[in-house]
């Protein structure tokens, strides 16, 4: 049976227009995800040492964010977090167990051990970046 012409062609003069309605109904009703806006940063520290890695997690373990190396520069930095004996990171007679978040001179996001910024004690927060802890719930490293 072979369907008449007339009606093929009411039955694509009114679906187009239909399909046009659903579309804009559609992302109308169901917006576009937006991805997450990550908070600006909170402060900076002064990087004390020489070719000071960046790693892409708070452990000498993690891999390298960048192949950039931080040289006594300050960078924009986000928070730190004490990472305990795992996260230990020692020279000559420094040592401390907090990573800070910091965004390199190149833009690049990654951590870097609080042993090399300038301003704090050993096994103690750094001053400059504000410290992601069970104190102060309003603070997260983990923004993006």
């Amino acid at each position: 049976m072979t369907v008449p012409t007339t009606h093929a062609r009411f039955g694509r003069r009114f679906l187009r227009p239909l399909a046009g309605a659903l579309a804009i109904a559609g992302s109308i009703l169901l917006p576009a995800a937006q991805p997450a806006a990550a908070h600006p940063p909170s402060g900076s520290v002064y990087v004390w040492a020489s070719d000071v890695r960046v790693r892409s997690c708070q452990s000498t373990s993690c891999d390298l964010a960048t192949t950039e190396r931080l040289t006594r520069v300050r960078v924009k930095a986000y928070c730190q977090m004490n990472m305990g004996e795992p996260g230990r990171v020692t020279d000559g007679p420094y040592t401390n167990t907090y990573w800070v978040q910091v965004i390199t001179p190149g833009g690049t996001l990654g951590w870097i051990s609080a042993v090399f910024a300038s301003g704090g004690s050993n096994d103690r927060p750094v001053p400059g970046a504000p410290v992601d802890g069970p104190s102060d719930p309003t603070i997260d490293c983990e923004f993006v």
